[in-house]
């Protein structure tokens, strides 16, 4: 199972940089493996609310997978799972005070599924590229608040 673990430094104040990254409807902003999301009703980020994301799978392809808020603890943690497109993931996001700002640790699990799981020792390449696509969007959307 992949596991992509990274940790992004902003000025940002905790509480905004809590407020952005957890409106999973912005996401498609600072993750650039995602093409769109919405949300599926209405209203802020809570326990429950789901998302539909069409997102980059490996080469051109895209699919769908429907992501789910299953922990949310205001001002430092967010968990949300998402299923779909032969992928199962499950990302916590947590936010720490720094002296200069705040600290978002980005942990992702990823599990394969059905044919794809069996790629699995394959795509370490692709894993890491991900991983440096969503440090380098988080990190640039987090900075362009922060300067705002």
């Amino acid at each position: 199972m992949p596991i992509l673990r990274e940790t992004v430094h902003t000025t940002l104040p905790r509480d905004e940089a809590f407020a952005y990254i957890t409106d999973w409807s912005r996401q498609a902003e600072w993750d650039p493996n995602t093409v769109s999301v919405k949300r599926i009703g209405e209203g802020e980020p809570e326990v429950g609310a789901r998302y539909l994301m069409e997102v980059k799978l490996f080469g051109s392809r895209t699919g769908t997978m429907e992501y789910r808020i299953t922990e949310l603890e205001a001002p430092s943690r967010m968990v949300i799972v998402g299923e779909g497109s032969g992928l199962t993931a499950e990302d916590t996001i947590t936010f720490s005070e720094t002296d200069e700002g705040t600290a978002v640790e980005y942990h992702a699990d990823l599990q394969l599924n059905g044919l794809l799981r069996f790629a699995e020792p394959l795509l370490s390449r692709t894993f890491d590229g991900i991983t440096q696509g969503v440090v380098k969007g988080m990190t640039r959307e987090l900075d362009t608040r922060a300067a705002a």
